[in-house]
């Protein structure tokens, strides 16, 4: 990415009008006006750099480095959508590695599902419908085991409808191993290495079997392959962001310490990610600056390097003048639906006015160094809607960072939790009391508390928060958000008649709006049938 990124001149106009009375706004403040436009909705293409090497294909969305939002089945989800997961830093190097690995490979194996779901051959049907029921589970097929965890048989729909009035122990209800077909781990079982996607279509279609349970050379179950995922992973591929080995592309979370270089060597040299995000609250300063040095020295542009977050036109500045300037800058602070930093320390900016200072800040950079690659803003924080995300556009980022609307998706691995008759996923920042208290990782991103895993009573006592933790609707899967999300770009790509977000910046003119407007712009005068 080398270009300068342009916006509309007469947003530029009046976002620095706006400077000129210290005046700052957010999302509802600014609506667009709409275009004559002969663009279909479809025809738009979102590809778009979040760093000066990566370009993801959905509009440059990444999850946030949450403890309740990304891990690895999020960032695996997200990747085959176009997107990519920032794993985040409250855990162990060594975790972290491994979870970097398992995405980076399932590139391989599509359509597997690792440790699933399985019952014991010797309990109640009653027990395995009570627990389905409890666990929301949509899915109709288990396989069963002995004690030992050894694959004994499968049941289905199908086997489930032979129960009738009778409670048998699973066992009597079990399509026999001798009736499966199964596929084996050890690769002296198989002709070219071990399991993998491939294999597994080919033996599916053959067998013409559309489940295809996985046992290791002791008949272990380790996995299972389905074939309605495998057919969805071949329709998605062409969305697939990767990385430059072909691997499924995924992002980790650092801190700025010299002890977080052991993590560093792990993630790159072991695990092989492409993506480091120096994650702090204020990354403005001296121990950023460092970190990004002591990486480069090490590991040069062999992987790139995001930086966050800043929301000034001074700060962005600090970071591009330092000896070593990031793959791209992350934008915002105290924006987010469960940071308080704005509330605790009294600083912060509304997400588009921070977003425009700190794209002001990467122009002037590159019209003093128009040898330079182009430094990508990537907006995090306040982002509710697909509208939110073309605003971002509009003020100069290249990529955003959602937190809240991925949390209550089924891959984030929040807490699931029944009130009231509804289902939510617990979310909390990473500067919440409880993040704090539980994690290091936590305290070392906001500059605070003790360098120590664990705290006694008395030490989590001087723990000063800066997030809080609530509750967000289960809204689904990774895909259906990523759908949802996706559409409503495009459609404002249209409104707009761009027919990418480079074009869109240039075309989409903003106008200031009223309280009224935006309560206007929102559903009104009704109730929602789904309350």
């Amino acid at each position: 990415m080398s270009d300068i990124v342009a916006i509309n001149p007469e947003t530029e106009k009046m976002m620095n009008h706006f400077e000129g009375q210290f005046k700052a706004i957010t999302f509802d403040d600014m609506t667009f006006e709409d275009k004559p436009s002969n663009l279909h909705p479809n025809d738009a293409t979102l590809t778009s750099h979040i760093t000066k090497n990566i370009s993801l294909k959905m509009g440059g969305i990444i999850s946030a480095a949450m403890d309740t939002v990304t891990e690895a089945e999020l960032a695996l989800s997200l990747a085959k959508m176009g997107g990519m997961g920032i794993l985040h830093r409250n855990l162990s190097p060594e975790e972290q590695t491994l979870m970097v690995k398992w995405v980076r490979t399932r590139i391989y194996h599509g359509g597997r599902i690792d440790n699933p779901k399985s019952f014991n051959e010797n309990i109640k049907f009653s027990t395995m419908q009570r627990i389905i029921s409890e666990k929301g589970y949509t899915f109709t097929s288990f396989p069963i085991v002995d004690d030992e965890g050894k694959l004994t048989g499968l049941i289905t729909r199908d086997e489930m409808g032979f129960a009738e009035d009778k409670n048998p122990c699973l066992h009597e209800l079990t399509r026999p191993m001798a009736e499966l077909v199964i596929a084996r781990d050890n690769p002296k079982d198989w002709d070219g290495g071990p399991m993998n996607s491939k294999k597994a279509r080919d033996t599916m279609r053959y067998e013409k079997v559309k489940k295809l349970p996985v046992v290791d050379s002791d008949g272990y179950l380790t996995g299972m392959y389905v074939w309605n995922d495998l057919k969805d992973d071949e329709r998605k591929r062409d969305m697939f962001s990767l990385d430059s080995d072909g691997h499924f592309l995924v992002g980790a979370a650092i801190g700025v310490g010299e002890e977080d270089m052991h993590r560093v060597k792990l993630l790159v040299e072991e695990g092989g990610c492409k993506v480091l995000v120096i994650d702090t609250s204020h990354g403005a300063c001296q121990p950023v600056r460092d970190q990004i040095c002591r990486i480069r020295e090490v590991y040069g542009d062999k992987v790139d390097i995001i930086v966050g977050n800043v929301a000034s036109y001074e700060s962005a500045m600090y970071l591009l003048k330092g000896t070593h300037v990031p793959d791209a800058i992350k934008c915002g602070i105290s924006s987010g639906s469960i940071c308080t930093t704005r509330e605790v320390t009294g600083h912060g900016m509304p997400q588009m006015t921070a977003i425009f200072e700190v794209y002001s800040a990467v122009k002037f950079y590159h019209e003093s160094n128009p040898d330079k690659k182009w430094v990508p803003i990537i907006a995090d924080g306040g982002i509710r809607s697909s509208g939110d995300i073309l605003k971002c556009y509009a003020m100069g980022a290249s990529g955003v960072m959602l937190g809240s609307v991925f949390a209550g998706t089924k891959e984030s691995p929040g807490q699931l939790i029944q009130k009231n008759g509804k289902q939510y996923k617990k979310i909390r920042g990473m500067g919440s009391k409880s993040a704090m208290d539980e994690r290091q990782g936590s305290r070392k991103r906001y500059f605070t508390g003790e360098d120590k895993e664990e705290l006694t009573t008395s030490q989590k006592t001087k723990v000063v928060p800066e997030g809080i933790e609530g509750l967000v609707k289960v809204k689904g899967s990774v895909e259906s958000v990523m759908t949802l999300l996706s559409g409503g770009i495009r459609a404002g790509l249209a409104h707009s008649g761009a027919e990418n977000i480079e074009e869109f910046r240039k075309k989409a003119r903003l106008w200031s709006q009223s309280p009224s407007g935006t309560l206007e712009g929102r559903p009104h005068n009704i109730f929602d049938i789904h309350e």
